[in-house]
């Protein structure tokens, strides 16, 4: 094969690709109210459908200022290739826009509800973690009670037993003052029989004694 028939068939080549590539392409229909679609390309077709502006529709092949085109329910026509646009219509892109916006919107509120949920559930847990430090503030102090309370009670517990200890010995004391007591009485009543003994005694000694003077004197008389 020639270079110049190389050339040919890859011009051909070339020529069989465009209208592959072209259907490939997905096309939008302009901002305008509508587009009729059209079963020829040319006006003197018939028209089949009037296509909403934005429709998404795919190229099949052009002719003569005429799109072959495949709407997204699988109908075919044909549309002025003026009509068409590589970006969807700027009331396509808007409606997206708002519905982009709404969405993030949407978003936000939801954000918002959860950091407002959260920031409620520091609080709350700030809440607990000062009720928490409270009542172990309380409870050292129960247990500061607690233990001065033990101290105070092995105290007493002390002083109850000194108070038995000196409740025993002045038991003990009395015990041996009434002992002594006993024993003084009866030292006195001993004292105090020894003298009456004695002055009994006495009395039954001396009216004797001087009787036997008297009579001793009479007798010397005589």
């Amino acid at each position: 094969m020639t270079a110049a028939a190389r050339c040919v068939a890859l011009v051909a080549a070339l020529l069989l690709a465009i209208p592959a590539m072209v259907s490939a392409q997905d096309r939008f229909i302009t901002d305008e109210l509508g587009l009729d679609l059209r079963t020829g390309p040319g006006n003197q077709y018939r028209i089949e459908r009037m296509v909403p502006a934005g429709t998404r529709v795919e190229v099949m092949d052009e002719a003569s200022g005429w799109s072959q085109v495949r709407l997204p329910d699988g109908l075919e026509g044909w549309v002025l290739t003026r009509m068409l646009t590589d970006q969807p219509s700027a009331r396509v892109r808007l409606s997206r826009s708002e519905s982009a916006l709404e969405n993030v919107q949407q978003e936000n509120s939801e954000l918002e509800e959860s950091l407002a949920a959260a920031e409620a559930r520091v609080e709350e847990l700030e809440q607990r973690l000062g009720t928490s430090e409270s009542e172990r503030e309380t409870l050292e102090q129960r247990m500061e009670q607690a233990e001065q309370g033990l101290d105070l009670y092995e105290e007493n517990e002390e002083l109850k037993k000194r108070v038995i200890d000196l409740q025993r010995e002045l038991q003990d004391v009395e015990q041996e003052r009434e002992r002594l007591r006993d024993r003084d009485d009866q030292r006195w009543f001993i004292v105090g029989a020894s003298v009456l003994g004695a002055g009994i005694l006495a009395g039954l000694i001396l009216p004797h004694m001087r009787w036997r003077r008297r009579s001793s004197w009479g007798g010397g008389g005589l």
